[in-house]
C-alpha cells in the first residue's frame, strides 16, 4: 500500500517544473495541497470517464495516469500522460460540460479529489493560481498543436520518435543501457499520440528498431539506447 501523504503537506517533494504544483510559489502550493480529499486508486482504473457529467478535478500526488479518448467507431487514442503535480479534469470543472476524455491509472495513484466548487473558490482567492492554470492549459494546447504539425510534415517513424524523445526526456530515467520511459504504455498507445492507427504502429517501431534508436522492452516499456541519436532521427 502506498504511504499516506502527510496531513500538513509542508515538505517540497520537487514537483516537475511544468506541472501545476511545480509552477506555484511555496505558500500558494501548500494552500492548494490542503484543500480536497485524499483518494487512492489501483492500476488500470478509470478515474475520469469520457462524456461523464461530474465536474471534480484530481490533483496527482503520486503515480502516473494516461489521458485517452474514444471515437464513434470505438477506436481509442492516447492523448497524453500526467504525473505527480499535474491537475486532470480541469476542463469540466471550468466549463461544466461533459468530460472530453477518459483518465486511466498506470499503476497505483494517490491524488487529491477537489470539487469544482472548491477549485473555483480557491481560484477566486488566488488569482495567481488562475494565471498559472491558464499557462498550463496553454502549454498543453501547444503540445497538441505540435503533434498536428508533425502529422503534416514527418513520416510515421519520425513522428513516433519525436513523441518518444519528448516523453523520455521529460518523464524517463537514465539507466546502464540507456533511457527507459518507465510508464506501462503499449506501442499502439505511444503511436496514437503521434496520430497513427494501430496497423501503422508496428511498422513505425520496426523502423525505429532498424535504425538502432529504440528497442522494445519487456513489461510494456521502451528502451532508448541513445537519447541524442533518437532526437537526431526525429529531426529535433
Amino acid at each position: 500500500m502506498l504511504p499516506m501523504p502527510t496531513t500538513t503537506l509542508t515538505h517540497d517533494p520537487a514537483w516537475p517544473s511544468n506541472s501545476l504544483l511545480g509552477r506555484l510559489r511555496e505558500n500558494t502550493r501548500q494552500e492548494l495541497l490542503n484543500i480536497g480529499t485524499v483518494v487512492r486508486y489501483t492500476a488500470d482504473r478509470e478515474v475520469i470517464e469520457q462524456d461523464a457529467k461530474d465536474t471534480h478535478v484530481l490533483l496527482l500526488l503520486d503515480g502516473v495516469v494516461k489521458v485517452q479518448t474514444t471515437d464513434e467507431t470505438g477506436d481509442t487514442a492516447l492523448l497524453a500522460i500526467r504525473v505527480a503535480g499535474d491537475l486532470v479534469g480541469e476542463m469540466a470543472a471550468l466549463d461544466q460540460k461533459p468530460r472530453s476524455a477518459t483518465v486511466v491509472t498506470c499503476g497505483d495513484v494517490v491524488a487529491k479529489l477537489i470539487t469544482s466548487g472548491e477549485l473555483m473558490s480557491f481560484l477566486h482567492r488566488r488569482n495567481d493560481v488562475f494565471v498559472e492554470l491558464i499557462g498550463m492549459i496553454n502549454d498543453r494546447l501547444r503540445w497538441a498543436n505540435q503533434r498536428r504539425r508533425d502529422f503534416l510534415s514527418h513520416p510515421a517513424a519520425e513522428r513516433v520518435a519525436r513523441v518518444l524523445a519528448e516523453l523520455v526526456q521529460t518523464y524517463g530515467r537514465e539507466e546502464a543501457h540507456g533511457w527507459t520511459l518507465g510508464i506501462p504504455l503499449t506501442k499502439v498507445e505511444l503511436a496514437s499520440i503521434a496520430g497513427m492507427k494501430p496497423r501503422t504502429a508496428e511498422k513505425a517501431f520496426s523502423d525505429l528498431r532498424k535504425a538502432g534508436v529504440v528497442v522494445s522492452h519487456l513489461r510494456r516499456d521502451v528502451l532508448v539506447p541513445d537519447l541524442a541519436s533518437l532526437r537526431k532521427f526525429a529531426g529535433i
